[in-house]
């Protein structure tokens, strides 16, 4: 290791130029406060390339405060050689060598180049030329001559800091001592590499994560890939099912139909035959029957003239018998009346006459009444009867118009049928104001049927807006209504707005917005409740049914009161005759005497009159009653000939249909063979043979079920959402790839990673060994300067183990004895402050102690700071007693003791002011004999 000679200072700071001589082992260097100790500290630190101190000070500070573009730091260091022989500068061989450091300015920026010559070699000859080193190559050459990192980072303890090393942690020490001996940057290599194995096995989990998304994307196009195949197999299936399977299907269906028309069509033939033999056979009979029936037709008429000619006879027998009859009823009548004259009371008897001619026209009043309504009755009935309905005349009058304006329509009442007879009341009221409403079968002729109805003053709507009924709502009234056409849009909400309910209070328990209905017509909608339900009928069947009911009730009640007024009109009659007759018969005597000889005639006449009378009646009643037996006879045979004419007419048209029927399976039959042909022939032979066509047959049983096998496709091919993109196989492919690559790579980067760390952890392993090295070094160094400082120096070797953990937490435990008081730790509080001071300089020279090669040099600033006159005589033994040179600071209000291990004291001073440059500094060299002494 090298040891500093002199140095000399070109424009550092405020220094113009001086040479210092350094060629004694302790070196102080002295002066007030800011007077350029720690300067000149720097510039040995400069010089040397040190430059990872702590503070905001670097050379670019000294060098911006004098003005001046350039300086020099030039020291003058040994070159000895060691125990081994060896030059710290080899190959340089002089004892003395040259080490330069040239700042210049350089586009606005400080620049440093360094020189390593022989000898003692002046800045003028410098300046001429030479080897100029970079920054790196520079600090590698002082490597090898000696300045290791250990006496660096000693090297950059900072002003005061001397005394704080004994303040360490076991941690924090066992941590210093790695970074100056390098070890702790071999750690740190260890540390990085662990930490980017971390960083790996992270972006390796990435990328396990990267490998589950891109499994789940495979997965996701190996499903579209098996879908897209899935939905081309339909596509095909259902291409083969249309082009080739139907064709030949439908061919055989087709000779199927064809092989078992035949035998039908002669089937058919015979039993045409056989119908046409019976119904020769029925019109043989029916010649035989009618020409009995002339014979028939001749003799009933000759009984009607028998019958006319009786009843001429007793026709005139009858009349001359009445005749006689009426005039000697006459004369009993006559003589009645003239013994009843004395008590006939005039005035009533008029009076009872005149009522009653007044009751006989009001009966025959109310019988022309009756007459009419039947009349009308049996119309109504004959029109429902019928299928139609009862139309009232403005009804009728406005149909007729639409009718003659060629407007088709329907009235609503035709269109409605009731389901459920039990809710025909309640459907029937809501109904009810609409069943003279009318259905436009053409919705353009709404205008002209608006028109219309404005003309005639139509009350009800026409509505030319129709639409399809919706599904109906369960239990609503619509559900029991059936529409044969479509009805106006809005009348199917409104019935499905309506609930049907068995009661009122199953009505009241349905929320309160809901309108509902019961049976017998009590309607709550928003506005209240209130009964509409009525006896009146109007749409659908039942409606017609009950009308008819109806009217034949009312034809019923018409004919009853006909018969109790015939009955009293004929009671009527009788006695107003009689009454007349009563006032007659004032007259009575007068026409008893002047027809005297015409009563007595008629009285003779009357027995033999009525004789001939009753055996005329005796001779018509036999007549008509021959006639009646032939007419009989008659009508039983013209049943049976128009029975048979029925049956020979429906057995005619039988043969027709029958003959059309085979005419038409036949000529269906020949249109089949020519359809058959032509198919088959535009088939390939192939598919037409016969076992092919089995084959087909036998895969699906009809054409129809190759259709419903063709929609049930369409529809898996509509709703299954199958892939259509083909591109999807190579997409499927290269996410297959990418999956399989990525999945390599891990593999090999998990391979590559278990064997680096592996390696690291061997080789962090094989390091621990080296770190015990280390630190036995350590305390072997302490223990020698404990020896030579007085102290005994005792360290606990640390717990050193291949793990992160236990390398973090592992440190370095110190003990001190000093004058044999007993043993104390690093900064336990029981240590003075020169002790304090003397544990830090045997910590921080045990750092720079190095056996094989001794000296070198210490920069320590202020090592006396708070010392007493024996703690720094000791400090300067303990100084003097080690190899190594120091270059110690100290202000000049310390005691002159700190003076006493002194070879060279250097002293500083203030930059006067006015002065551009501060005063060189002052040197003090003790003299050989003072040193002796």
């Amino acid at each position: 290791m090298f040891e500093f000679r002199s140095l000399e200072v070109v424009h550092w700071d405020y220094w113009q130029r001086f040479q210092l001589p350094l060629d004694a082992s302790i070196v102080t260097v002295v002066g007030p406060n800011g007077s350029g100790k720690t300067t000149l500290l720097d510039a040995l630190r400069t010089l040397l390339a040190i430059e990872d101190r702590d503070t905001a000070r670097d050379y670019k500070t000294y060098l911006r405060h004098n003005g001046k573009p350039y300086a020099w730091l030039r020291a003058v260091v040994s070159n000895r050689p060691d125990r081994r022989g060896g030059r710290p500068f080899f190959p340089i061989k002089d004892d003395v060598v040259t080490l330069a450091c040239r700042i210049r300015k350089r586009g606005g920026d400080w620049s440093r180049d360094y020189q390593i010559v022989a000898g003692d070699t002046p800045v003028e000859t410098l300046e001429q030329g030479g080897e100029w080193l970079g920054v790196r190559d520079y600090r590698v050459r002082l490597a090898g001559a000696g300045l290791t990192r250990a006496i660096c980072r000693v090297l950059t303890l900072e002003q005061g800091a001397t005394d704080k090393l004994c303040q360490y942690s076991p941690r924090e020490l066992l941590q210093l001592i790695f970074d100056v001996f390098e070890d702790k940057a071999v750690l740190d290599d260890y540390q990085r590499a662990r930490t980017e194995q971390f960083d790996v096995e992270k972006e390796l989990q990435q990328l396990g994560q990267d490998l589950a998304g891109l499994h789940l994307r495979l997965e996701s196009a190996k499903a579209d890939v098996r879908s897209f195949e899935e939905g081309n197999a339909l596509r095909n299936q259902r291409q083969r099912l249309e082009s080739e399977i139907a064709p030949k299907v439908e061919l055989a269906d087709q000779r199927a139909v064809i092989d078992g028309a035949k035998p039908r069509l002669t089937g058919l033939r015979r039993a045409l035959r056989e119908r046409e033999r019976v119904l020769e056979e029925m019109r043989a009979q029916d010649a035989v029957a009618a020409t009995g029936r002339d014979v028939l037709q001749e003799a009933i008429r000759e009984a009607r003239r028998q019958v006319t000619a009786s009843e001429q006879a007793f026709t005139q027998a009858r009349d001359a018998a009445r005749d006689a009859e009426m005039l000697v009823k006459r004369r009993d009548e006559l003589a009645k009346l003239q013994a009843q004259r004395g008590a006939i009371d005039v005035e009533a008897l008029s009076a009872s006459v005149e009522s009653g001619r007044r009751r006989q026209a009001e009966l025959k009043l109310e019988a022309e009444r009756d007459r009419k309504r039947s009349g009308e009755i049996s119309a109504q009935i004959a029109a429902l009867s019928g299928g139609g309905r009862i139309v009232e005349p403005f009804e009728r009058d406005f149909r007729a118009g639409l009718d003659q304006a060629g407007i088709k329509h329907h009235v609503l009442t035709e269109l409605v049928e009731i389901t459920d007879p039990q809710w025909s009341i309640a459907i029937e009221a809501v109904l009810a104001p609409y069943r003279h409403l009318l259905v436009l079968e053409n919705p353009k002729d709404a205008r002209v049927a608006w028109k219309l109805g404005e003309s005639q003053q139509y009350r009800h709507f026409i509505v030319a807006e129709r639409a399809p009924v919706p599904k109906a709502g369960a239990g609503t009234l619509l559900e029991v209504v059936r529409f044969s056409a479509d009805p106006p849009a809005w009348l199917p909400r409104q019935l499905d707005r309506i609930r049907r309910v068995t009661d009122i209070e199953h009505g009241s328990r349905l929320p309160a917005g809901q309108d509902w209905i019961t049976q017998k017509g009590y309607l709550r909608e928003s506005r209240g409740g209130r009964h509409i339900g009525g006896t009146q009928h109007h749409f659908g069947t039942g409606a017609r049914q009950s009308h008819l009911a109806e009217l034949r009730a009312e034809l019923a009640a018409i004919s009853q009161r006909t018969q109790a007024r015939e009955a009293e009109l004929q009671e009527l009659s009788q006695r107003v005759d009689a009454e007349q007759s009563r006032l007659m018969g004032l007259d009575a005597a007068q026409e008893l005497v002047t027809r005297a000889a015409e009563f007595a005639d008629a009285q003779a006449r009357l027995p033999g009159l009525a004789e001939a009378a009753a055996e005329a009646a005796a001779a018509l009643a036999q007549a008509r009653a021959k006639i009646d037996e032939a007419a009989e006879q008659d009508k039983a045979e013209g049943i049976a000939a128009a029975k048979r004419q029925g049956q020979i007419d429906a057995l005619a048209r039988e043969l027709r249909e029958r003959a059309q029927q085979i005419n038409g399976e036949r000529q269906s039959l020949i249109q089949r063979i020519l359809d058959y042909r032509r198919k088959r022939a535009m088939m390939p032979e192939a598919w037409r043979s016969a076992v092919a066509l089995a084959a087909a047959r036998e895969e699906y049983e009809s054409a129809s079920a190759v259709r419903r096998e063709i929609e049930r496709m369409d529809d898996r091919l509509a709703r299954g959402g199958f892939v259509d993109d083909e591109s999807c196989i190579p997409l499927r492919d290269k996410i297959a790839a990418d999956h399989g690559e990525l999945e390599n790579s891990i593999g090999r980067r998990e391979s590559h990673l278990e064997r680096a760390k592996r390696l690291t952890q061997e080789a962090r392993g094989a390091y621990i060994n080296v770190l015990r090295a280390t630190v036995r070094r350590y305390k072997k160094n302490l223990a020698a300067l404990g020896e030579l400082a007085g102290i005994g120096v005792d360290a606990d070797m640390p717990e050193l183990a291949n793990d992160d953990v236990a390398l973090a937490q592992a440190g370095l435990s110190v003990r001190f004895d000093f004058d044999r008081k007993g043993w104390i730790g690093l900064d336990d509080g029981e240590a003075s402050g020169g002790q304090q001071v003397m544990k830090s300089l045997l910590l921080l020279v045990a750092l720079l102690r190095d056996e094989d090669q001794p000296g070198g040099f210490v920069f320590i600033d202020e090592p006396f700071a708070h010392l007493d006159v024996f703690n720094i005589e000791k400090v300067g033994r303990f100084l003097r007693a080690t190899d190594a040179q120091y270059i110690l600071t100290t202000p000049i209000t310390h005691n002159l003791n700190v003076f006493e291990p002194s070879d060279l004291v250097l002293a500083t001073s203030k930059r006067r002011g006015g002065n551009p440059w501060a005063e060189a500094v002052a040197v003090l060299k003790r003299k050989l004999e003072d040193k002796a002494a």
